[in-house]
């Protein structure tokens, strides 16, 4: 598979269509069915099924997928990489993190950074650790901000420094709970809560300090990937939410919202910045990796 049959792959799975393909490739359609047939038969497999509305993906295409993409996103990238040495472009950083590292650390960073690199431009995705290692491995980022201990065969460390935040029981400041002398975590499995989707890094150490005490909590009552639901979930009604100090800061210290006091749902956190093995990084990337470690000894000075 070279760069022109990987982008063809792309366009036909997205498309659903060898024609609509072509058109956004700007190619004609016997031509992308030929490179189709070159790829089935180097490979000895069908990559897709025709049916009367276009094409779909078999399992052997679903599976080149994901290299296809990395290879037309590692192309991409070393022809930004040649034209950043050759002065003939800004420059473009794409970083991902969990949102609490977004809003102090990495904006921190950036804004250090633009000191002295005024034209680079960044572009930042904010996801849960699950996708955010997975669109890290795809080449769809440069560099992932991520609480989740990861490393394998694609990704590693891109430096050595840990940073680190606390997570912690929160409700509203009117639920009842909080008017109680004691608060256990038999009660807390009891109430209401809003959190991630099940089977996300964050969910399952929520789990795991509840079926550490042979406890099953409540299946939670809202499911949500976006913060701003499940704070609002917690600020508007009885349910708990399970969240990082830095995302709730501005509504404990309004008095919205209060920490639940219960030691076993506080948990150190521990950041790292990771990036693929494969490829180059960028200078901009080299940078701002230099600017996270500096603006992160500066958050962590004591007052």
């Amino acid at each position: 598979m070279d760069l022109r049959s990987a982008a063809v792959l792309i366009e036909c799975v997205r498309r659903g269509s060898l024609g609509r393909a072509a058109a956004a490739l700007n190619m004609t359609q016997p031509a992308v069915t030929r490179t189709i047939k070159l790829l089935e038969a180097g490979y000895g497999v069908p990559l897709f099924e025709r049916n009367t509305r276009g094409v779909v993906p078999t399992l052997y295409g679903e599976a080149l997928l994901p290299y296809a993409k990395l290879l037309v996103s590692e192309a991409g990238n070393a022809d930004d990489l040649i034209r950043q040495m050759r002065g003939a472009s800004r420059g473009v950083v794409r970083v991902g993190g969990v949102a609490s590292v977004l809003g102090g650390l990495l904006v921190g960073a950036i804004r250090q950074m633009r000191q002295h690199h005024p034209d680079v431009q960044f572009r930042i995705v904010e996801e849960l650790e699950d996708r955010l290692l997975d669109r890290l491995k795809s080449g769809d980022l440069d560099l992932a901000i991520s609480p989740e201990p990861y490393a394998d065969d694609e990704i590693a460390l891109a430096m050595p420094d840990a940073f680190h935040d606390i997570v912690s029981a929160y409700a509203g400041t009117g639920n009842p709970l909080l008017k109680r002398a004691r608060i256990s975590l038999e009660d807390v499995a009891r109430e209401d809560w809003a959190l991630p989707p099940a089977g996300t890094p964050i969910v399952r150490e929520w789990l795991r300090r509840f079926h550490g005490r042979a406890m099953e909590p409540k299946p939670p009552s809202i499911v949500s990937r976006s913060v701003q639901v499940i704070k609002a979930a917690a600020l508007a009604g009885d349910l708990l939410c399970w969240m990082p100090l830095p995302l709730v800061r501005e509504e404990v210290e309004r008095g919205e919202l209060a920490r639940v006091p219960v030691a076993e749902l506080d948990w150190t956190r521990t950041f790292r910045v990771y990036r693929r093995k494969k490829g180059l990084m960028s200078p901009s990337a080299a940078i701002l990796i230099q600017c996270i470690r500096r603006t992160a000894e500066h958050l962590e000075e004591p007052a």
